[in-house]
């Protein structure tokens, strides 16, 4: 079980909003992924993960980012998946792992949303 509170935003489009309560690790990332898969199988196009209340990311954690990212864009190869709040450290380890090519990474939630 992971812990994170979701809500829906409006920009153009609707967007869905996870904000994790917790880091992502060996324990929770497949419960992530399948809260992704739940709320895509029930319409969800857009998501941000607001990673605020995160201090880190393990492996298994990016992963999971990939994961949902691939997920989201299967369709038409869109950037569906945003992510906001990252630390300084969190948004290096993407950089340097080539995440942030494919995930566009904001500072607040209100920015991710408003870039759909």
């Amino acid at each position: 079980m992971i812990q994170v509170q979701i809500s829906q935003m409006q920009s153009r489009v609707p967007v869905t909003v996870f904000q994790l309560q917790e880091r992502i690790h060996l324990g929770n990332f497949s419960a992530l992924e399948t809260l992704a898969k739940d709320v895509y199988e029930k319409g969800t196009r857009n998501l941000v993960i607001d990673l605020s209340q995160t201090d880190s990311l393990t492996s298994i954690g990016l992963r999971a980012l990939v994961v949902i990212h691939k997920l989201l864009s299967k369709n038409d190869n869109v950037k569906h998946l945003k992510i906001s709040g990252a630390t300084t450290v969190i948004r290096e380890i993407m950089q340097v792992t080539g995440i942030s090519q494919f995930i566009d990474i904001y500072d607040t939630v209100d920015e991710a949303v408003a870039s759909f």
